[in-house]
């Protein structure tokens, strides 16, 4: 289903109204009210977007982008308001919730730090605020870092800001007080930086590309290949995408964790409308922030295989693919 990536697509007026329910009567239907319940509703549709309790706190998505905004001159309190802009939007087509990220023109992770020979490319950090009007998601800030060369993206696999609210009247009020680990933050860029060095000098064969991809992000084939299958042909079509990636960013960076890396992140940033792909880019590139955490750590252990790696990273998947679907599902390698 197409999604929404642009900001006029989500900042639409929207508004709060009453609940009623027809009740069934001898003499005809009656109106009855739901006084703890309200309706979010599209201005311009009058569509409604989510029931929620009546203490839900609204909070308009230019709102939301107004608060980035603030949580943008917290965390880098060395930069001007004019200097972010909004440059990615992704919502469903129902715009029950979105994402949007502010980026700074200008700014750089600084890594002058490592020696010269040894600093990984230019990457810059964004602001990914999410809001809901159904209630089903709270209203979050997240850091994310990217490769200028290529746009491709993660988010930090821990909250470098301290914000994230239900949406209730007693946790969000009119003004918000940032709370951001500056400390943290300059202990990341530094774990990044290493992290960034330990997939460089990590050898992976061209031929587990795909399979640590898929491991990394969840990518779970169906349970079933049956042929002349919609979900099978599309299947066989996201391996291909994932076989393209693997191979250019092979060639371009060399077989190793960097290389997957980048890999992974191209995927993430930029998931297509597949029915094998259940997770928005958000949580894509949270999984990708994960997998450069933890892969940095385990490359350095004694006695470390990339082929044991991958084994255990697939019983992982598995596992939680399981819990998600309550079923038993079987692992089938493109």
């Amino acid at each position: 289903m197409p999604r929404l990536t642009t900001l006029d697509e989500v900042l639409f007026p929207v508004g709060e109204h009453p609940v009623f329910v027809s009740v069934a009567e001898d003499d005809g239907e009656q109106r009855v009210s739901v006084p703890w319940k309200k309706a979010v509703v599209d201005g311009n549709t009058r569509r409604v977007l989510g029931i929620v309790g009546r203490d839900y706190r609204l909070v308009k998505n230019r709102e939301a982008l107004d608060m980035a905004h603030e949580c943008c001159r917290a965390v880098f309190p060395e930069t001007k308001p004019a200097e972010w802009e909004a440059q990615a939007v992704d919502a469903p087509a129902t715009a029950a919730y979105c994402h949007i990220d502010l980026v700074h023109k200008f700014n750089t992770l600084d890594f002058t730090f490592a020696p010269e020979a040894e600093r990984p490319d230019v990457f810059g950090p964004f602001i990914r605020v999410t809001n809901s009007y159904n209630g089903l998601r709270a209203l979050g800030f997240d850091i994310g870092f990217y490769r200028k060369i290529c746009k491709n993206g993660m988010i930090a696999p821990d909250s470098l800001i301290r914000f994230k609210f239900t949406h209730s009247r007693s946790d969000i009020r009119k003004s918000i007080q940032f709370q951001v680990a500056g400390e943290r933050l300059t202990k990341f860029k530094t774990a990044f930086a290493d992290s960034l060095a330990s997939l460089r000098n990590c050898a992976v064969p061209r031929s587990q590309f795909e399979p640590l991809i898929r491991s990394a992000l969840l990518l779970q084939p169906p349970q079933r290949l049956r042929p002349d299958d919609p979900e099978t042909d599309d299947w066989w079509i996201l391996s291909a995408q994932l076989a393209k990636i693997s191979t250019r960013y092979a060639a371009e960076l060399g077989e190793n964790a960097y290389a997957a890396f980048n890999a992974i992140t191209e995927f993430a940033s930029h998931p297509p409308d597949n029915r094998c792909l259940h997770r928005d880019r958000h949580s894509l590139q949270r999984l990708a922030g994960s997998w450069v955490s933890s892969f940095s750590a385990a490359c350095h252990t004694k006695g470390f295989s990339i082929n044991d790696y991958i084994e255990k990273l697939e019983e992982k998947r598995v596992g939680i693919t399981e819990n998600e679907s309550g079923a038993s599902v079987r692992s089938v390698h493109a």
